[in-house]
C-alpha cells in the first residue's frame, strides 16, 4: 500500500520519476482529505448533462460533467477526465425495473501500470487503468523565462459507466452513483424517485425541480395563513391568544420559506443545508400539535426520525415533505375540505355532498354571523337546527323530527381558527339520516331563527 508521506529531499539526490509521482500523489491525497473535511458530505455530482438524442437511441453519452468522488478526487470531463459512452441495449435486460447508473474511477495500483497510452479517448474503455495518455504531448511555452517550447505529455482520468448489477463486482474502482433510468411513456428517462448524491441543488436537474416545487407548495400554504392574518375578528380582546398562535405559525413559515428561496436563488448550495431547514421547520411546526415530537416522529408510529441520506437524497426529502405536509394539514384547511352551503330562502341552505371519502374522519358545521359577536346568538339551539338529505328535509320539518345529531364545540377544532363570529358543531356521522345524505349526494340545512347574514360551511377534517 502506498504511504502518503512527504519525500526526504536532500542535496545530491538522484531524481527518478518515482520522486515526482510520489510528491504528486502526496499532494493530491492531502488536498482531497482537506476538501472532505471542510464540509459534511463534500462529494457527489457538481453538474452533469447527457446527450438526450443518444439516450433515446439507448446509449449513455455524457455531454459535460464534473464530479467529486467519495475519496475526494475532483474530475471535470471538459478538463481532466474522459468517459466513454456505453450502450444500454444488451445491458438493461429487465426494463420493468429501474437501472441505477454509476461512474467509476480506477484506484491507484502499486503493482500494475496506472497509465495507458491510447490513440483515441474511446479506447479507454478497453483498459482498466486510472489514467490514459496520448502518444504525443501538447506544446508548452516557458512561462517563467525565454526557454524553448517543448511538448508536455499529460494524463487524463479514465472514467467508465457501471450499472447496478456490476457495482458489487467492480473491485479496484471508486464508484459514484449519478442517477437512475426507467422506462417511461416516451421511452427511456431519468427516474425522479432517485436523487443521486450531489454538491449543489443545480447539479442534478431533478433535484432543482424538486426543491422548486417544494418552495411553491410552502409558499402557497403561507399565503393561506396570510389571508387570516388580520381578520376583523382577531382584533377582539378575547382572541389575543389565538392571534398570537397564528402569528407564530406565520413567522415560522415565513422564515423557513424565505431561507429555501434564498438557497434556490443561489443554486450552488449543498442539499444538506436544505434538509437542515426542513428539519428545523418540522421541529417548530411540531410545537403546535401534541401528536408529533420535535424530531418528526408521530405518536403510535414506530418509524424512526428521518436522517440525511446523501446516497439517496430523495428518501430524506420524501420523509420530511410528508411530515411537514401532515403538520400543516392540522393548521390550515385545504380548498377541497370546505363545502359551502348555499342560501335558498331565509334559514334554508343546501349543497351537493358527493365527495366524502374515507380520507376524512370527522365532519364539522361552521356557522358564521356578525350577530354572534354581539351575543344575540350566544350559542345556537341545536335542537332547532335540522340537517338531512334534500329529499327528506321537508318531512323532518313538517313532523318536527330530529335530523342528523350535532354537538356544539366550545373550542374550535384543531386546524380551525377561533373567531368571535363563528360557532362550530360536530356532526354525528351515524344513523339512517346521515346514510341517506351520502346516498343522495345532497345535504339540506334548516334553522328557523337563523340571522339574515348567516353563512354555513361543512368542514371535512382529516384523520
Amino acid at each position: 500500500m502506498f504511504e502518503y508521506k512527504p519525500i526526504h529531499w536532500y542535496s545530491g539526490l538522484y531524481l527518478q520519476p518515482q520522486h515526482f509521482q510520489s510528491q504528486q500523489l502526496h499532494d493530491r491525497y492531502w488536498q482531497a482529505r482537506y476538501h472532505l473535511l471542510t464540509h459534511p458530505w463534500a462529494w457527489g455530482v457538481i453538474n452533469a448533462s447527457f446527450n438526450q438524442a443518444a439516450l433515446r437511441d439507448e446509449e449513455l453519452r455524457l455531454h459535460q460533467g464534473s464530479f467529486v468522488f467519495p475519496d475526494g478526487v475532483y474530475v471535470d470531463c471538459d478538463v481532466n477526465a474522459v468517459v466513454t459512452p456505453r450502450s444500454l441495449r444488451n445491458a438493461w435486460l429487465e426494463r420493468e425495473k429501474p437501472l441505477r447508473i454509476y461512474l467509476g474511477l480506477g484506484q491507484v495500483s502499486t503493482s500494475q501500470n496506472n497509465v495507458t497510452c491510447v490513440a483515441r479517448a474511446e479506447e479507454g474503455k478497453e483498459h482498466a487503468t486510472r489514467w490514459i495518455a496520448w502518444p504525443s504531448g501538447h506544446p508548452m511555452a516557458d512561462l517563467c523565462g525565454k526557454g524553448p517550447e517543448v511538448e508536455v505529455q499529460q494524463i487524463t482520468y479514465n472514467l467508465r459507466f457501471f450499472f447496478q448489477d456490476e457495482a458489487e463486482q467492480a473491485t479496484g474502482y471508486t464508484l459514484l452513483p449519478i442517477g437512475q433510468l426507467r422506462n417511461g411513456a416516451d421511452g427511456i428517462e431519468w427516474d425522479s424517485s432517485y436523487l443521486p448524491p450531489c454538491m449543489t441543488l443545480a447539479g442534478v436537474p431533478l433535484m432543482w425541480q424538486r426543491i422548486e416545487q417544494l418552495c411553491l407548495v410552502l409558499t402557497g400554504r403561507l399565503h393561506q395563513f396570510e389571508e387570516l392574518k388580520r381578520p376583523q375578528s382577531l382584533e377582539a380582546d378575547g382572541l389575543v391568544k389565538e392571534k398570537g398562535i397564528l402569528l407564530l405559525v406565520i413567522r415560522t413559515l415565513a422564515r423557513h420559506v424565505n431561507r429555501l428561496l434564498h438557497f434556490l436563488e443561489a443554486r450552488e448550495v449543498h442539499p444538506w443545508h436544505v434538509v437542515g431547514v426542513l428539519r428545523e421547520l418540522t421541529g417548530e411546526l411540531s410545537c403546535f400539535t401534541d401528536r408529533c415530537s420535535f424530531n418528526g416522529v408521530w405518536q403510535q408510529d414506530s418509524a424512526s426520525a428521518p436522517a440525511y441520506h446523501h446516497a439517496d437524497i430523495a428518501v430524506t426529502l420524501d420523509q420530511y415533505e410528508r411530515t411537514v405536509t401532515k403538520l400543516l394539514n392540522g393548521l390550515v384547511l385545504e380548498p377541497d375540505m370546505v363545502i359551502p352551503l348555499v342560501k335558498q330562502t331565509s334559514g334554508y341552505l343546501e349543497a351537493e355532498f358527493s365527495i366524502i371519502t374515507k380520507e376524512y374522519s370527522r365532519v364539522y358545521l361552521a356557522l358564521r354571523s356578525e350577530r354572534f359577536i354581539h351575543q344575540e346568538y350566544d350559542i345556537p339551539d341545536d335542537r332547532l337546527i335540522k340537517i338531512a338529505a334534500e329529499t327528506q328535509i321537508d318531512t323532518i320539518i313538517s313532523r318536527s323530527l330530529a335530523g342528523v345529531r350535532i354537538y356544539y364545540q366550545e373550542i374550535a377544532p384543531q386546524g380551525l381558527p377561533q373567531r368571535m363570529n363563528t360557532r362550530y358543531f360536530r356532526i354525528e356521522e351515524r344513523g339512517q339520516v346521515w346514510e341517506l345524505i351520502k346516498e343522495s349526494g345532497h345535504i339540506a340545512f334548516y334553522w328557523p331563527d337563523a340571522p339574515e347574514d348567516l353563512q354555513a360551511n361543512l368542514i371535512l377534517a382529516r384523520s
